[in-house]
C-alpha cells in the first residue's frame, strides 16, 4: 500500500526507510487484520521510538498523494485505514502519549479533508467525535484550547448524530458522554455552568446506554458522572458527594478487578477522591476509606504499566494521608510527603505541568502541617512549593486554581517565622485579597467564606500587632460574613473554629457583652450535642470573658467547667493554662489554698516540659501566696 514515502519528508531522528518500512507495515496490518488491536499493538510496540512528529507528518503527505492519486472507492478504503490506526495509535499506551494524540489529530484532520460534511454525512460525525476526544486527552498545547477544541468536534458531530436520527441513538449518547467528560473539564466559561452541563449531558447518554443493554459502557458513564457530581459547586455539596459514591459504586458493579482491572483502578481511586472530600458520616471513617480505595487502584496502578495513572493516585493517596484523622498526625503527614514526592517523579513541571502544579501545592499543604523537622524551615518549603505552583497555576489560565493557591500561599505567609512579622502579614493579608477576586460569594460560597474566615484571622495578627482599631473591625465583619455560609454547611469543624474565633475577636475588640452573648450561644449548642471537644475551648474563652469583665465568681466556674472537660479530653496543655488562670483567680478572691493547689499542679507539668516562661509565672504567683 505504501509507495514513494521518501519524496515527502526529509530524514531526521531517523532514516526515512524505517518510517517508510513501519507506515507500511502498519498500515498493512490495519488493512488485513481488519484493525485488530492484537495484530496492530505488537507492531506500534516494536516500533513505538518511531512514533513522533515525523511519523505524523509522513502519514499525512503519503495521505494526501493517495487521495490526490486514488479513485474514489480506494480512497474510502484508505480513508476507513488512516481513522482506524489513529484510533489505535490515540489508544495506545506505550510510547510518548504526547506523540500518540499528535498523531492521531493529525490523522484525524487529514481524513476530515475528504470526509466532508455534505459527502460523507455520519462518517464526518464519526471523525469528529474521535478528533474530539482525541483534543479532550491532548497534552501538547494549552490545555483551556484543546478543551474548547474537543467541545466543538463533539457539538458538530452531534449535528449529525442527534437523538432523532433512529438509525444513530447509541453514536449520540457516546457523544453526549464525551462532551460531558469535556465540560466536566473545560476551563473556559463559569466552571458551576460547565458542570451542570457535563451532568445533563451524561444523563442524556445514559437514557440510551442501559445497565441492562450496555453494561460496560453504562458503567463509564457512572464513573464519569461521579466525577461531574464528585466537582460540582451548585445544589448543597454534601448531596453532591453522596451522588458521586452511589455513582462510583454502580460502577464497581460492573466494573470488577477480574473483568476490567484498568476500568476498576480508575473507578476505585475516584470513589478515594470522593471519600476523601465526604462531607456527611464520620471524617475520620470516610479518609480510612479513601486510603483503602486508593491502596486498592495501585494495585493495578504500577508504576511500570501506569506510570501517570500511578503519579496521580499517588497524590490522591497523599491528599487522604495529609487529612488523615486516625493514627500518628506526624506518621501520617510524612507518608503524604513521601506519596507527593513520588508523584513528582513522574510528573514533572516539563511532562505534565497542570498535574506538577497540583502536586506542588498538595506538597506545600503537607509541609505548612508537618510535625516533624525543622518548622522554621518546613514553612519555607511550603511557601516555596505554593510559589513553583503559581508559576502554571495563573489568573488568566487556571483562575479558580490560581485562587487556591494564594490563599494557601497567604496562610503560610501568616504562619512564617522568618523574615518581618509585619511584611509577612502584609503578603498573607494580599495574598487572600488576590484570591477574593475569584472566590466571590455568588460563584464559590464556601470557598468565598473559608478566605473571609483567613483574612479575619490574619487581620487580628496585624490588630495585634499595630493597633489599628479599623483591623479587628474589619475582622469581625469578616468572621460576621463568613458565618452566614459556614452556618448553613454540615463542616462542623469549620463551624466550631469560626464560632470560637469570631468570640475571641469580639473580646479582643473590646465587645464583651456581644462576645459573651455569641459564646453563651455557642455554648448551648455544644452542651446540647454533648460535644466536649468543642465546649471545652468554649467556657474557657467564656471565663477570661468574665475574669476581664470583674464578674469573677462566674469567672471562676466557667473556668472549673473548662477544666474538667480539658481532663476528660487529655488536653495536659489546656488543663495547665486553665489551672495558671484558676490559680491567678483565686488569688484575688482570696481563695488561698485552692489557688496553691492549681499552681502547683501547673508548675509541675511546665517543669515536665521545660517551659521556662510559663514556669516564671507560675513561680512568681507561689511567690506571693507564700508571702501572703
Amino acid at each position: 500500500m505504501v509507495q514513494q514515502l521518501g519524496q515527502f519528508l526529509n530524514p531526521q531522528a531517523g532514516s526515512i526507510e524505517e518510517y517508510q518500512k513501519f507506515l507500511s507495515e502498519v498500515l498493512q496490518a490495519e488493512w488485513e487484520s481488519n484493525s485488530d488491536p492484537t495484530v496492530v499493538y505488537p507492531i506500534l510496540q516494536r516500533r513505538q521510538h518511531l512514533l513522533d512528529d515525523i511519523f505524523a507528518q509522513l502519514l499525512q503527505q503519503w495521505a494526501r498523494y493517495r487521495f490526490s492519486q486514488g479513485k474514489p472507492e480506494e480512497v474510502a478504503g484508505i480513508v476507513g485505514v488512516i481513522q482506524n490506526l489513529c484510533v489505535d495509535i490515540q489508544n495506545f499506551p506505550l510510547g510518548s502519549r504526547a506523540n500518540n494524540l499528535e498523531i492521531a489529530i493529525t490523522g484525524y484532520q487529514t481524513v476530515l479533508e475528504v470526509r466532508t460534511r455534505d459527502a460523507f454525512r455520519y462518517e464526518w460525525a464519526s471523525v469528529q467525535n474521535n478528533l474530539g476526544n482525541a483534543y479532550n486527552k491532548r497534552i501538547r498545547g494549552e490545555r483551556a484550547e484543546n478543551l474548547e477544541l474537543a467541545i466543538v468536534a463533539y457539538n458538530l458531530s452531534l449535528e449529525v448524530y442527534t437523538r432523532d436520527a433512529d438509525a444513530f441513538p447509541y453514536e449520540w449518547a457516546s457523544v453526549q458522554n464525551n462532551l460531558g467528560t469535556a465540560y466536566s473539564n473545560r476551563i473556559r466559561g463559569e466552571r458551576a455552568d460547565n458542570l451542570e452541563l457535563a451532568i445533563a449531558a451524561l444523563n442524556k447518554s445514559l437514557e440510551v446506554y442501559t445497565r441492562d443493554a450496555f453494561p460496560q459502557t453504562w458503567a463509564m458513564i457512572q464513573n464519569n458522572l461521579g466525577t461531574a457530581y464528585s466537582q460540582r459547586i451548585r445544589e448543597e455539596r454534601a448531596e453532591n458527594l453522596e451522588l458521586a459514591i452511589v455513582a462510583y459504586n454502580l460502577s464497581l458493579e460492573v466494573y470488577t478487578r477480574d473483568a476490567f482491572p484498568y476500568e476498576w483502578a480508575r473507578t476505585q481511586n475516584n470513589l478515594g477522591a470522593a471519600y476523601s472530600q465526604r462531607i456527611r458520616g464520620e471524617r475520620a471513617e470516610n479518609l480510612e476509606l479513601a486510603i483503602v480505595a486508593y491502596n486498592l487502584s495501585l494495585e493495578v496502578y504500577t508504576r511500570d504499566a501506569f506510570p501517570y495513572e500511578w503519579a496521580r493516585t499517588q497524590n490522591n493517596l497523599g491528599n487522604a494521608y495529609r487529612h488523615r484523622i486516625k493514627g500518628e498526625r506526624a506518621e501520617n503527614l510524612e507518608l503524604a510527603i513521601v506519596a507527593y514526592n513520588l508523584s513528582l517523579e513522574v510528573c514533572t513541571r516539563d511532562a505534565f505541568p497542570q498535574d506538577w502544579a497540583v502536586t506542588q501545592n498538595n506538597l506545600g499543604s503537607a509541609y505548612i502541617n508537618r510535625i516533624k523537622g525543622d518548622i522554621v524551615e518546613n514553612i519555607e518549603t511550603a511557601i516555596f512549593c505554593y510559589q513553583e505552583a503559581l508559576k502554571i497555576r495563573t489568573f488568566d489560565v487556571f483562575p479558580l486554581d490560581w485562587a487556591t493557591t494564594q490563599n494557601n500561599l497567604g496562610n503560610a505567609y501568616s504562619e512564617r517565622i522568618r523574615g518581618n512579622k509585619a511584611e509577612n502579614i502584609e503578603n498573607a493579608i494580599v495574598c487572600y485579597q488576590e484570591a477574593l477576586q475569584i472566590y466571590t460569594r455568588q460563584a464559590f460560597p464556601r470557598d468565598w467564606a473559608e478566605t473571609q474566615y483567613n483574612l479575619a484571622n490574619t487581620l487580628r495578627e496585624r490588630f495585634k500587632l499595630l493597633g489599628k482599631v479599623a483591623d479587628i473591625q474589619q475582622a469581625i465583619n469578616s468572621y460576621k460574613q463568613a458565618g452566614e455560609i459556614i452556618e448553613k454547611t454540615e463542616d462542623k469543624t469549620l463551624y466550631f473554629n469560626y464560632s470560637y474565633q469570631l468570640g475571641k475577636a469580639l473580646f479582643e475588640g473590646g465587645y464583651y457583652t456581644e462576645a459573651i452573648e455569641h459564646l453563651e450561644n455557642c455554648q448551648q449548642l455544644y452542651q446540647k450535642q454533648k460535644d466536649i471537644s468543642s465546649l471545652a475551648p468554649i467556657l474557657l474563652e467564656l471565663a477570661r470573658l468574665y475574669h476581664r469583665t470583674g464578674r469573677l465568681e462566674q469567672a471562676r466556674l466557667y473556668f472549673k467547667d473548662s477544666l474538667r472537660l480539658f481532663r476528660r479530653l487529655g488536653d495536659q496543655d489546656n488543663v495547665a493554662s486553665v489551672t495558671t488562670a484558676l490559680g491567678n483567680l483565686e488569688i484575688q478572691i482570696g481563695r488561698i489554698s485552692q489557688a496553691c493547689s492549681h499552681l502547683k499542679e501547673a508548675q509541675t507539668y511546665y517543669q515536665e516540659n521545660n517551659n521556662s516562661e510559663r514556669l516564671e509565672e507560675i513561680n512568681y504567683l507561689l511567690k506571693i501566696l507564700q508571702s501572703a
